[in-house]
């Protein structure tokens, strides 16, 4: 189905981009066929196995039914399977992917299960399948899809797709608070999957926050053009099935192209809508336990009948609803029960959301704070609950702020988003979430007090001066502006005992600081690392072309090897990059860098 249609020419090579957002409830999959001197047109999956095909979603579940390990279903074929116990249901398996910052800084909303404690249990994995392999078998699940609707929409689609399959640019969807790490589990997966080859997977692989490509679906449907003016600052809230994104934007111009830039750094928070689910799970059970409708089957029918539609419905003005989950014979009226439908009442309802919309109003002020902001443009699956647009008008409207959505349910705006990013890539600068830095040993100094505190832990280098180690150095500090070609430089001057030590493999860490204000030690007096720091990646690079550089001198424990280089670091798009510089004979040499990210904690 075509949805979006570029209001200038393409003027660039044949190409095909496809778009995957996958989601932590639902994925969705577009795509664009770019040809010279034509307009650029988003085209969205709407026709998946197991779906009818009178539906026309875009969605499916994001559901995958394993047995033996073996993936055997998914998306709507892996419905059917939920609760068969001979299959293993991956649900929800993008909450597996959420980095520490992320789960340190904001714990799911705290739900009372009927033992009192606070739990929410990310459900586990299919035994013996990695988080890798799982994202593997779902990209190769959109993957035939997505040819297949190719094939079927465009014309002599089949040789286009032939044609041009090993060029294809993968554009994935991921939230806010995602960095690098997840970046190489999903390349690893396409990878695995082949959607991409090993050997063009960084340069064919492109990532873009969910917000950011929610903002280019609004705008290119949202009529903006009756809205949008240069120096409007809007907000972009992203509620999706797990977290929400939110995201400050200044515009910057509109004509020729809108120029957007993001206003400070964005936020993001666990506090979607899977969250409401499992409070309206927890209180199903505690309504009717003790009853055959507290069982775990019909239990799963009433969520099910929450989350498709009473969740999206509920506005709060109506009493009394109804979970429609079973038949006519299904009565049981003292606890609410009336063919086939549980009543309850709106406070009960309500009470479902109350956390997390709390959670969202809360942040929503944080990121608005002290700014003069005319929109917020509400997005996203959980975007569309008719309760959370209420919520947020209700706190919003005294101060002026206008709520904008759009009226497509049947769509997700980031699956759309991202292709139509792809064609038009409106952000021209980016705020950096998070320090970004380099550990490192410092030069003792007697009269500075933080390093006396560390005295104990000092060494002698074997050029003779003493140091002190797990020192941090800043690279980029939270709250940089990041324009799209944004290059830093970091100057590094190693030594060394013996050539062959630097010669082969030269090696560094980059390492984030997840909180406000980034120190000079990465570790107390006591040499005890702080919580804040997490390695990012790892940065491999190979050194001979250093050999000619390298600097011979004499020190207290012998001769020893001095070598200097600069490593650049480019970070104003959506992915790292790196390169190695430095200086032989007066002229600048350069190198490629190897980029390995850090583990999942």
């Amino acid at each position: 189905m075509v949805s979006y249609q570029g209001d200038t020419k393409y003027l660039g090579r044949e190409m095909v981009a496809l778009a995957f957002d996958i989601g932590t409830t639902s994925s969705a999959v577009s795509y664009t066929y770019l040809y010279p001197d034509d307009y650029a047109r988003a085209n969205v999956v709407t026709r998946w196995p197991g779906q009818p095909e009178s539906v026309g979603s875009s969605k499916i579940p994001t559901l995958l039914a394993y047995r033996n390990g073996e993936c055997k279903a998914v998306g709507a074929e892996a419905l059917e399977h939920v609760d068969d116990s001979y299959y293993d249901v991956a649900k929800w398996f993008k909450l597996h992917l959420h980095p520490p910052s992320m789960i340190r800084s904001n714990q799911p909303p705290p739900y009372s299960s009927l033992s009192g404690a606070s739990s929410f249990e990310i459900p586990p994995l299919p035994p013996s399948v990695t988080i890798e392999q799982v994202y593997a078998d779902f990209m190769r699940y959109l993957m035939v899809n997505v040819e297949r609707s190719f094939e079927e929409t465009i014309p002599n689609g089949a040789a286009i797709w032939r044609r041009l399959r090993d060029a294809m640019v993968i554009v994935l969807t991921t939230p806010n608070g995602w960095d690098f790490t997840q970046q190489a589990v999903l390349r690893n997966a396409a990878i695995k999957a082949g959607v991409v080859s090993e050997e063009k997977a960084y340069d064919l692989l492109e990532f873009v926050t969910e917000g950011e490509a929610s903002v280019h679906y609004v705008l290119a449907y949202s009529r903006s053009k009756t809205w949008l003016v240069a120096d409007t600052l809007f907000a972009v809230i992203d509620a999706g099935g797990s977290t929400v994104d939110s995201t400050l934007y200044d515009c910057k111009s509109i004509e020729p192209k809108v120029v957007l830039e993001e206003a400070c750094e964005s936020e993001c928070i666990q506090a979607g809508g899977v969250f409401v689910d499992r409070a309206a799970e927890l209180m199903f059970k505690q309504k009717l336990t003790g009853t055959k409708y507290g069982e775990d089957d019909y239990i799963a029918d009433m969520v099910t009948a929450f989350e498709s539609r009473t969740k999206r419905l509920f506005d709060g003005e109506v009493t009394s609803y109804a979970v429609d989950f079973g038949s006519t014979r299904d009565n049981d009226r003292a606890n609410g029960v009336i063919k086939g439908r549980l009543s309850l009442s709106a406070p009960e309802i309500a009470s479902t959301f109350e956390d997390v919309i709390k959670r969202i109003m809360d942040n929503c002020l944080n990121l608005l704070r002290g700014r003069k902001v005319k929109y917020i443009l509400l997005v996203g699956g959980f975007g569309e609950s008719a309760y959370l647009r209420k919520k947020l008008t209700d706190l919003f409207e005294s101060q002026g702020v206008i709520i904008v959505t759009i009226e497509e349910q049947t769509k997700k705006a980031a699956a759309e988003g991202a292709a139509i990013w792809y064609t038009k890539q409106s952000v021209a600068a980016r705020i950096a979430r998070t320090a970004l830095g380099t550990g490192g040993s410092r030069i003792y100094d007697p009269k500075d007090r933080a390093h006396r505190e560390r005295s104990s832990l000092t060494y002698a280098d074997v050029d003779g001066s003493v140091k002190i180690p797990h020192g941090f150095g800043v690279i980029i500090r939270k709250g940089t502006r990041m324009a799209g070609d944004f290059t830093i430089q970091k100057f590094f001057h190693a030594i060394v005992r013996q050539p062959e030590d630097i010669l082969r493999t030269w090696e560094t860490s980059i390492i984030a600081y997840d909180g406000d204000d980034a120190p000079r030690w990465m570790t107390d007096a006591n040499g005890k690392q702080s919580p804040y720091f997490r390695r990012l990646c790892d940065i491999e690079a190979d050194m001979s072309g250093l050999q000619k550089t390298l600097q011979l001198r004499h020190g207290p424990q012998g001769p020893y090897y001095m070598i200097d280089c600069t490593l650049c670091i480019r970070l104003g798009g959506t992915k790292l990059q790196a390169r190695l510089q430095w200086e032989e004979n007066g002229t600048v040499r350069e190198g490629p860098i190897t980029i390995v990210p850090g583990a999942l904690e």
